[in-house]
């Protein structure tokens, strides 16, 4: 592949494709509520429109930090330092049935469109939100804080085959750290935009629709104390300590 595409970024302001764990953490602003106790950058490719050609400007990013689903909040270990990771693949053509890492939909709107899920850009409703969400790997191969394809020191959770089908980490990736989701979140403004919205990713057949080479990469820039603070205290603890 090696092709670039346009990306909207999100966290720390100073990172570049220079950026190392130890400068995202220690220079640059922030764009999230936290201020600088959250450099961590965060990116997704631009959602263009491609009646014209213009990016678009998401209204905002949430970025849920969580105990997960399969895994005993009590065994989630904090946030390794200088870990980074990619989720979804940009080189996508075509839904991924196997990996469950993006979808979007509908929420709101004068009609209350909560509704469309899928992994292709829906048609919301005009006054609507269009979110894009993307769900990271939560089990760490507990050695390496990246990789050349920035995926295979992460894994998904796996099931066991046979009953009673429990859900883990696998034996290759054990450590369990917090489930990290993205919500990319756009509101649609004209009739039938939507349908002429394209990730700048989407390197395929136009006539197909747009999405379904929906992806994110972050980059941990937390600062340590507080990470792991709220990975023992709230995680692990099975309290709500919400948004900022």
């Amino acid at each position: 592949s090696g092709k670039s595409h346009l990306h909207t970024f999100f966290g720390n302001t100073g990172v570049n494709a220079d950026s190392t764990s130890e400068s995202l953490r220690s220079t640059g602003s922030s764009t999230c509520r936290g201020g600088i106790a959250n450099r961590s950058a965060y990116w997704v490719p631009t959602l263009i429109d491609t009646k014209d050609g213009t990016p678009i400007v998401p209204d905002s990013i949430g970025v849920y930090y969580k105990a997960g689903f399969d895994v005993p909040a009590a065994a989630t270990q904090p946030i390794p330092v200088g870990l980074r990771m990619i989720a979804g693949d940009p080189n996508a053509t075509a839904p991924n049935p196997a990996v469950f890492s993006m979808r979007f939909k509908c929420v709101g709107g004068p009609n209350n469109s909560n509704d469309q899920y899928g992994s292709k850009i829906p048609n919301c409703d005009v006054g609507a939100q269009m979110w894009s969400e993307i769900f990271f790997p939560q089990c760490w191969d507990g050695v390496n804080l990246d990789s050349p394809d920035h995926k295979s020191h992460m894994s998904y959770v796996v099931q066991d085959q046979t009953a009673p089908f429990a859900k883990h980490c696998p034996s290759t990736h054990p450590v369990p750290i917090p489930a990290i989701t993205f919500n990319v979140i756009y509101t649609v403004k004209q009739l039938n935009a939507p349908l002429k919205w394209r990730l700048s990713s989407d390197n395929y057949d136009p006539t197909q629709p747009g999405g379904y080479s929906s992806h994110a990469d972050w980059f941990n820039g937390w600062d340590n104390s507080v990470s792991t603070a709220w990975a023992k205290n709230c995680i692990q603890n099975l309290k709500d300590c919400h948004s900022h």
